[in-house]
């Protein structure tokens, strides 16, 4: 959901403003910036990230009509990474977090009935912004006042509320090994539209899992239009135009993803993710050992889901303590500590 703004907030944090230019393709190299630079301590920073990083903090936008004069065929992306191919609908068949899912699928609609429908009004009292709808006037323009959510993670750390709510449908995504960055529940109300749209970002796709789909939905991505089934799971790229529409007297209901582009390297990958990491808990990047300490802590309790927080031992007793001053007696000289994924600091 806020994905397409996240590559613009993060580099405003750190980078300075550079001349517009087109992106580099991948594989090639690029002068740092000094947030490219700083993130490349932590983890092996892919050169063009770092140019996509500074594209995205000059307000380039990419622009790609694929299919000359079609309506939909065309993509639009303000956080661009070069080099992914655009294709409308995925062929997850080979997809094991896919097929996971829809294996399981009844986990999911079940227990989403039971909390999210027939317990509704106490959902809506305990939970987190239950049904919130659309977050500002750009995203009320796109999907309509109609567009439910109930979020069950954002930017690949779990909502400690509604997660909890909804423990088997986390657990199951975590078993998966889905390769997500948001999770949540969607609603479609009766005889509404999703007008056309771009969600302006390349290197995550959606994906839906139907849990109800009433006869008269239908989804159209590029230059191809399928309908949901209840139990499959679909994968597509929403930085190109698509919309939605649900012409039935019954509201549909799916579990969102956002996740991964499959042609996204490990590495580049690792890159992002690092990105969105230093969003939530900027001290990862601090200079104090024991800030960063502290931080990446913070950032491992909100990447595991609230049942399996709860009994986990509490790391404080494993905190660095702060040099002592005075005269000591020398003491052996201590190994260097592990930074950000994995990489000695």
């Amino acid at each position: 959901m806020r994905s397409a703004a996240l590559l613009t907030s993060a580099a405003a944090l750190v980078a300075r403003p550079t001349p517009r230019h087109p992106p580099l393709k991948r594989g090639s190299t690029a002068e740092n910036t000094d947030y490219a630079a700083t993130l490349s301590q932590h983890t092996a920073l892919a050169p063009f990230a770092a140019h996509s990083w500074r594209l995205a903090d000059a307000g380039y936008v990419h622009f790609d009509q694929i299919v000359p004069g079609h309506e939909y065929m065309k993509q639009e992306a303000r956080s661009y990474v070069p080099g992914l191919n655009p294709v409308a609908f995925w062929d997850t068949s080979s997809m094991a977090w896919a097929r996971t899912l829809e294996e399981s699928w009844e986990v999911v609609r079940d227990e989403f009935e039971r909390v999210a429908l027939q317990d509704a009004k106490r959902t809506k009292r305990v939970g987190n912004n239950v049904w919130a709808g659309a977050a500002d006037s750009d995203s009320a323009q796109k999907y309509g006042q109609d567009w439910k959510t109930l979020v069950l993670m954002d930017r690949t750390t779990w909502d400690p509320v509604n997660s909890k709510l909804f423990p088997r449908t986390a657990k199951l995504l975590a078993d998966a090994e889905a390769p997500i960055v948001e999770a949540f529940f969607a609603a479609m109300t009766p005889r509404s539209r999703i007008n056309p749209h771009t969600d302006s970002c390349n290197f995550i796709l959606t994906s839906h899992l139907g849990l109800r789909i009433p006869e008269g939905c239908s989804l159209t991505v590029g230059d191809e239009t399928r309908t949901w089934t209840e139990g499959g799971v679909m994968l597509f790229d929403t930085s190109l135009y698509h919309d939605a529409a649900n012409d039935s007297d019954d509201t549909r209901y799916i579990l969102m993803l956002r996740t991964w582009h499959p042609e996204l390297s490990d590495v580049e990958r690792k890159a992002l993710q690092f990105l969105f990491d230093v969003l939530d808990v900027p001290d990862l990047i601090s200079s104090d050992p024991v800030a960063q300490f502290r931080a990446e802590h913070e950032l491992a309790g909100l990447r595991t889901r609230p049942e399996v927080r709860a009994r986990a031992a509490p790391p404080d007793a494993l905190e660095p303590r702060p040099k002592q001053q005075g005269n000591k007696k020398k003491k052996k000289k201590a190994r260097a500590r592990a930074g950000g994924f994995g990489v000695s600091t």
